[in-house]
Parts: C-alpha cells; structure tokens; sequence
C-alpha cells in the first residue's frame, strides 16, 4: 500500500536513506499512525536486506544506530505507558454515550465485549455469530479496512484464540445474535480475500461495517472526549444534549463551544440547524426546531427532511434545555479499552497464561511450552471480571437511575434506585444562562 506507489519502479542504487526518511515523515503526515509509518519503513527495510551485498551496499531504509529495533522498543514502552485506558465504569459510560449518539443498542454491546475481552478492533467487527458460544468466544477472523474495502483474515500474527465469557456478557452477546440483530453484511466482492457478504454479530444500522476512522470521528471521540474532533478548519465542538431525555441525554447537531464569561452567539446561515428561539423564530413543538414565526407569532408550515412538518398554527413550545458532555477520558481508544482489559486482569491477578491467551500473545521462553490453561484458571477469571461489571453498574445507578440506551436501562432497572445529581457545562440558552444537568426520574 506504502511501499509500491513510492518505490515500486525505482532502481534500487538510487534510493537514499533521506528519501526513506522523508517518506517515512509522509506516511504519518498523511494521517496514518506512527506505528503504521514505523512499520511501512520496517518492511522496506527488510525487503532492501535481501538486496545486500549483490545490488547494494548499504540498505537506505535502515535506521541509524540507536534508531533501531531496540529503541524503537523503549519508544513504544513510553508511549503505551502514557496510553489512556479505560477503568470498567469509564468503559461503560463511554459504551452508553456510543449508543445514544448512534441510537442503537449494538454499539453498546461492541464497545463492552471490547473492554471484556480485549478483542482488537478488526477482531471484534469480524466476530461472526457461529463464534458467539454460551460461555466464550471464538476469535479466529478479522476484518481489516483497505482502501475502502474490508478482506477477511486470521487475527494479528495468528492470534486464534478462545475467549472466556463472564455471565453478563454471554447474556448481551446471546440478544444480540439470538434476537436476528446479527445480519448479512452488504459486501459484494467476488475476489479473495476480500470479504464477500457474510453474517456478521455486529454490523452498522445499513447492515455495513463499522469503519474504524469514521466511527472514532462520530461516535468514540464524541463519547470519550465530550466533543467532536477538530478536523481541517473546523474546530473541535462539544457534543450537545438535550436533558429532557434520559440520561445521559439525546444527542442534537453540534454547535461551536461557548467561551466562560462571553455572551453566546448562535450560528446562522444556511445549512445551520437552530435550536434556540429568537424574536423572528420559535421552536416548533413537532419537529423541535427552530423555524421562522408568522406575525402573530405561530410557526409557518416548514418541511423537516423530506416531509412537510405540520407546523402552520402551531404556538412555539419552549426552546430545548441543552448541556454538553464532559470528558470521560480525553485520548481514549478502542485499542485503550485493551489495555485496560490487561491492567485489570493484572490487578485481579490472572495467571501469565490466561493472560497472553486472552490478549493474543505469546509466553515466551519455556513458560510457554509447559505452562497450561486450566477450568480454575478461567472460572476465577469470569468471577473476577463479573465483579467488575456489577460494581461498574452500580456506580453507574448511582449516577442516573435510567438510560436512553435500552440495553442498559433494561440492566439499571434492576439496580437500586439511589439517584444522584451530576454537574454538566451548559449551553447558554438565548446567549445567557447557566445551570446543571439533573437525572430524570424513571417514570
């Protein structure tokens, strides 16, 4: 993908080590990952070696000394020790936000058997129902994005490998196949590997892919972060809510972050979508937007997508009680949500075994050749991460008696029904106000 375009036609006497460096710095400008660049020049590298002493000297792509496999290695152990990982109630916040942004429950069970699992992303969206078994998991297929297109393989480096099921999660994952929500995917490719349509456990509301770039842009920053991610000349916005809904409200079009201490302007212009009321619009009470008032004051008949809202007559109904999300866990991941599957199985005290089995890794040394996964192992394993999510649910009840996301409402239903009072920043309303967001009560 990297390689070819930039080298594929060249002689291999003319690459110099500046060009690679150059190319290298490119890859990763270009919105690729650093890891993606790193390891672009690593398979460069390898395949220039080949070519050593009979058509070149010395290999360009080679790092210099000190920039080399080893230090590439403390490079990565710093960087995954400032990683962000996610506590089982920041997962599970983070899943609820997924869900309300979307508006389906799939999104919640993906991101929880993520952060209960330690499933990698290409693994979790290629998880096929026949894998989904009453108490684990089969991970043996991935589903990785090229160039808009998803091919189906076996895990990172051969990874197959059960995973074992706490009881909460076998339950989520047995709706989610058992209820017809698992669909065939709308690929149509005829050419291996390239995936060809197939039934998948976790598939977008068009029955497509989740897309790794897309969704972080839309839904998994949103929710971490608490705004969407700046990109080119548009700045980064926080997420609006409207707190009449449930907990942790309903998700309305973004609109630009409000400065402490200034009055706040509502955008205007075409194309934007009004929320608030003004002295020549009302909020219409159907629609829940703002439109153009007649002079007696009612909202004028407007169309809202591609049908006409009945609007003509209607009396404005109050503007919308908005707030924005504050930050879960700024620089969350999917791949974080692994890692703090790790961190939590370590403070558990889960065998070396069961833990490089779960994550896909390899004991190393002769641990690996007599070292063996027991039914001990794997029973204290579930209980461990079933304790986990019960405390995480409770603090969750805690916060909030019900959800917009059904899934979890159903779950919170059968909590006790303590409510507390959660701070949120607010959006001024009419350019003024302040407040807090309170919890609805379950009705």
């Amino acid at each position: 993908m990297h390689i070819l375009p930039a080298f594929g036609n060249r002689a291999l006497a003319t690459i110099t080590a500046e060009e690679v460096s150059a190319w290298e710095r490119q890859i990763a400008a270009s919105g690729y990952s650093l890891r993606t660049a790193r390891d672009a020049r690593s398979t460069l590298a390898t395949v220039l070696g080949d070519a050593i002493p009979r058509y070149i000297q010395a290999n360009p792509a080679q790092r210099r000394r000190g920039k080399g496999r080893k230090g590439q290695r403390r490079i990565q152990r710093i960087e995954q020790a400032g990683k962000a990982w996610a506590t089982p109630l920041q997962a599970l916040l983070v899943a609820e936000r997924c869900a309300a942004l979307s508006g389906h429950d799939t999104d919640f069970v993906m991101i929880v058997t993520v952060a209960y699992t330690g499933m990698r992303w290409s693994e979790v969206i290629g998880l096929a129902p026949e894998c989904v078994h009453h108490d684990r998991v089969d991970i043996s297929w991935k589903l990785y994005e090229l160039n808009g297109r998803f091919y189906r393989g076996r895990p990172k480096d051969g990874s197959i490998r059960p995973a074992d099921l706490p009881p909460f999660l076998a339950q989520m994952l047995a709706h989610q196949v058992g209820a017809g929500i698992a669909h065939k995917c709308t690929c149509l490719n005829t050419e291996k590997p390239w995936c060809p349509g197939g039934h998948y456990v976790f598939l977008g509301p068009g029955q497509g892919h989740f897309r790794r770039s897309n969704y972080s842009e839309r839904f998994f920053r949103p929710a971490a972060d608490g705004s969407y991610p700046a990109r080119g000349p548009r700045p980064a916005m926080p997420v609006l809510i409207d707190t009449e809904a449930s907990f942790p409200g309903r998700p309305v079009p973004p609109w630009p972050l409000a400065v402490p201490g200034q009055a706040f302007q509502p955008p205007a212009g075409r194309g934007v979508i009004r929320l608030v009321s003004a002295a020549e619009t009302g909020r219409c009470a159907i629609c829940g937007r703002a439109w153009p008032r007649r002079l007696d004051g009612s909202i004028i008949a407007h169309k809202a997508g591609a049908e006409r809202c009945a609007g003509s007559g209607e009396v404005p109904a109050q503007d919308l009680a908005l707030a924005s999300w504050l930050s879960v866990l700024t620089g969350l991941t999917p791949h974080g949500l692994r890692h703090g599957h790790q961190t939590r199985m370590d403070e558990d005290r889960i065998a070396d075994v069961l833990k490089s089995e779960r994550m896909g890794h390899e004991v190393p040394g002769m641990r690996g050749v007599y070292s063996h996964v027991s039914d001990t192992m794997r029973t204290e394993l579930t209980v461990a991460l079933q304790e986990r999510w019960a405390a995480s649910l409770r603090e969750r009840a805690r916060l909030a008696p019900c959800s917009i996301v059904p899934v979890l409402d159903a779950l919170l239903a059968e909590q006790s029904p303590s409510v507390n009072k959660i701070g949120s920043q607010i959006a001024p309303k009419n350019g003024h106000g302040s407040g807090e967001l309170r919890p609805r009560s379950r009705r």
